[in-house]
């Protein structure tokens, strides 16, 4: 049976096509056409200036006296010398500046030398050409003897004009033994030519000779005839395989059609047998679809994370940067950075679903001090529920132990999950968390703890209830829908499954919900101290240490450049890991930071290479990739990674872990002082203005006005001095831009007696 041609095969005839009428246009323009040329004559003298030996300039120790001299004509520019014996090699020349004095201009794409060029005096009519080649390594600005020599001697022919391959050319004899050039590096190299000399060369004592240079021109193809053949060889090889390729395909495609109908004919009289079959095997591909749909889903982090860390990490910076923002800058940088981590959060939601379900989710027990991780999370909540109003309730147990064996990064997610949906769906009255031991079977070293979560908002009915734990549902009304996928209940389950327990749910409508779970944990001897906060890193003591960025995505790289220059590092960067390996001598950087998955070398590979170098095997490799799962990690410090942090970057972890590995001693702004709510006494003593100032107050709190905060604040000061106090408490918050401060300073007054004025 045939087929008609598909789009890729039709694809493929047009490009043999296309090649077919290219090559000989391409191959009938390069001989024609593609040249370049550079020419030196009167017309164009490039700064032509006469030298002989009496001048230091060319580094001579002894002057001579010969003397030359130059005259210009619309004909040639004419040299005459008169040489003398002072001098141990008497010479005039005529030299020609060409581009800048370290750039120079590159000619090694030149192929012939053409010359127009009379002679007259005595000897064989002898002249040198040199071409001076600017290289950094050997070279010195001002110093031609510095400067590469490559030089053709000639003998004048009798006709004035001729041509010479630049092949013709070399390196000096007296300038690479002067400067003790290895054989290996007395090769002709003309690709930063900044002077062309026309010289004498062996002329008798006491001699008057003329040169005249009517042109010099250099001329070359813009693409050789080698390069250009080179490259159609690769186009038609490339199209064969194409061809072949699409072709194998095309008949593949309609054996396999062919096929495909003579079983449907075959299996007509076996349809009714092969039913059971058919839906056992529908429901097994069913299953291994849906495995295929969770791993599809863990694999997205890397291509979901490698945006957010620009975006995120820009919003670090610059709030970093403490720049002079205006109220609407200040906001809109807020709102960057807390929309980047909101949409972080569902990304992670959503990947942690796809790990539980593919089976691929596993917690990671260590010591953690209870007190101050509990304290942690209720600070969070505790300033999300005095935004609106409520009272936040932290009851924990008086014989709680100090120090347990748990996921803390887990635990913290199922408690901010379920402390945040009681926030959300509690319009008035309070949130409460309270954890407290179980008594339970003993066993050693291990106890239970039971954490409740109660609320007194909106409830749940029992068909509610049934569907609570299910991946994106939400059983609330559509307004208090915003801001959420319907995932966090269930991936809470998830996690408190893996925990060996399950969260369980007691809610009446419009009577609130309480939600309960219990952990067996393990009592731990103690937990790591928590290093004292530091305020904005600025730099560190000690010499300066040089980093070399490796990314592929230009956005990260600069971003981390940013960062890092800021601090006080010296800084370079590349966008693959061959690059990476090419700068390793010449920039010789005392860290890495690697990132994961790029082209042409990865990063695993670029670091398994590193470390088998000799000199590079201690060097520390920071790992940085937006695929966060345990197995990458593993991965990573395989192949030799010092350390692994994931995307988006956390600027201040990861200048903490630079710290380490190099061992910096950091130096930091001292932190400033957050405001905080007053002290009962200092509280008792304000005088509250009346509650239609509040009302007003909380209308702008709400939309985010901190200018006409300040103004109405100005406005009650000057309305009775008494609300002096309240009013600079309002000015201060507003003017910090402590938005969360403010709002749950005026909540509080806003369901207290307000104090008339005196």
């Amino acid at each position: 049976m045939n087929l008609p041609l598909s789009f890729p095969t039709k694809i493929s005839y047009s490009l043999v096509i296309l090649l077919l009428l290219a090559t000989p246009l391409l191959l009938v323009w390069q001989h024609y056409g593609m040249t370049r040329s550079l020419e030196i004559s009167p017309q164009h003298p490039h700064g032509v200036k006469v030298i002989d030996d009496r001048t230091r300039e060319r580094g001579f120790v002894a002057n001579g006296n010969s003397v030359g001299s130059m005259t210009i004509t619309p004909d040639a520019i004419v040299l005459r010398c008169h040489l003398r014996s002072v001098a141990t090699y008497p010479f005039c020349s005529l030299q020609f500046q060409l581009g800048d004095p370290v750039k120079g201009i590159d000619m090694s794409r030149y192929d012939t030398m053409a010359l127009d060029m009379r002679y007259s005096g005595q000897g064989r009519h002898l002249i040198k050409i040199h071409l001076m080649n600017f290289e950094p390594d050997i070279s010195t600005p001002n110093d031609w003897n510095s400067q590469r020599f490559n030089e053709v001697q000639l003998q004048l022919p009798p006709q004035p004009r001729f041509t010479i391959p630049m092949h013709a050319l070399r390196t000096a004899d007296w300038w690479r033994s002067s400067h003790e050039i290895p054989l290996s590096k007395s090769y002709v190299r003309l690709d930063h030519v900044t002077a062309l000399e026309v010289a004498t060369d062996l002329v008798p004592k006491e001699q008057v000779i003329t040169i005249e240079v009517r042109s010099i021109k250099f001329t070359g193809k813009w693409i050789s005839k080698t390069t250009l053949l080179t490259w159609l060889v690769i186009a038609w090889i490339a199209c064969g395989v194409l061809g072949l390729s699409l072709g194998l395909l095309h008949f593949r495609t309609s054996l396999s059609v062919t096929r495909s109908r003579l079983e449907q004919l075959a299996a007509v009289d076996r349809e009714r047998k092969a039913a059971e079959a058919a839906r056992e095997a529908a429901l097994a591909e069913a299953v291994a679809l849906a495995r295929e749909r969770s791993n599809f889903l863990a694999q997205m982090s890397h291509e979901l994370r490698t945006p957010l860390n620009a975006i995120i990490g820009y919003a670090q910076l610059l709030k970093r940067a403490r720049l002079p923002l205006n109220e609407r800058q200040a906001a809109g940088l807020s709102t960057i950075h807390e929309s980047g981590q909101h949409l972080l959060t569902l990304i992670n939601d959503i990947l942690d679903l796809a790990r539980v379900g593919a089976g691929k989710m596993s917690l990671h027990p260590a010591p953690v001090h209870l007190g101050a991780f509990l304290q942690v999370v209720v600070d969070i909540m505790r300033v999300k529920a005095e935004e609106k109003g409520l009272a936040f309730h932290y009851e924990p147990a008086a014989d709680l132990p100090d120090a347990v064996t748990i996921d803390e990064t887990r635990l913290r997610q199922v408690l901010l999950n379920l402390l945040g949906n009681a926030v959300k769906f509690t319009d008035r009255g309070s949130v409460s968390l309270r954890v407290a031991p179980v008594p339970a079977a003993p066993e050693a070293d291990t106890m239970r703890l039971r954490f409740d979560v109660a609320d007194t908002g909106i409830g749940m009915s029992a068909q509610q209830l049934g569907r609570l734990f299910q991946p994106f549902e939400q059983v609330a009304d559509t307004q208090r829908r915003a801001g959420g996928t319907g995932l966090g209940l269930a991936i809470s389950q998830q996690l408190v499954h893996l925990m060996g327990s399950n969260i369980e749910v007691a809610s009446e409508p419009h009577k609130g919900s309480t939600f309960s779970f219990e952990l067996a944990v393990r009592a731990a001897a103690g937990s790591p101290a928590a290093a004292p906060a530091l305020g904005p890193i600025v730099g560190y003591q000690g010499e300066r240490k040089r980093l070399l960025i490796v990314d592929d995505v230009p956005q990260n790289r600069a971003m981390l450049v940013d960062l890092l220059q800021e601090t006080g590092f010296v800084v370079a960067a590349a966008s693959n890991g061959l690059e990476c390996l090419v700068l390793l001598d010449s920039f010789k950087p005392d860290l890495i930071v690697m990132d994961v998955m790029m082209p042409v070398i990865d990063g695993n590979e670029t670091t398994r290479r590193i470390r088998r170098m000799p000199g590079w095997d201690k060097v520390p490799i920071v790992a940085v990739t937006a695929s966060v799962s345990p197995e990458d990690e593993r991965t990573s410090r395989a192949a030799g990674a010092s350390a692994f942090l994931g995307k988006p970057v956390n600027l201040d972890r990861l200048l903490d872990t630079i710290g380490k590995l190099l061992s910096l001693h950091w130096i930091s702004e001292p932190r400033a002082p957050e405001p905080h709510a007053p002290d009962a006494e200092a509280q008792a003593s304000l005088v509250v203005p009346p509650a239609e100032e509040i009302d007003i107050l909380w209308q702008l709190v709400r939309i985010g006005s901190m200018r006409e905060v300040r103004e109405r604040a100005n406005y009650l000061q000057a309305l009775d001095p008494a609300y002096a106090p309240f009013a600079a408490r309002l000015h201060a918050l507003a003017q910090g831009y402590h938005s969360k401060n403010l709002a749950a300073f005026v909540a509080r007054y806003r369901t207290e007696d307000t104090v008339p004025p005196p």
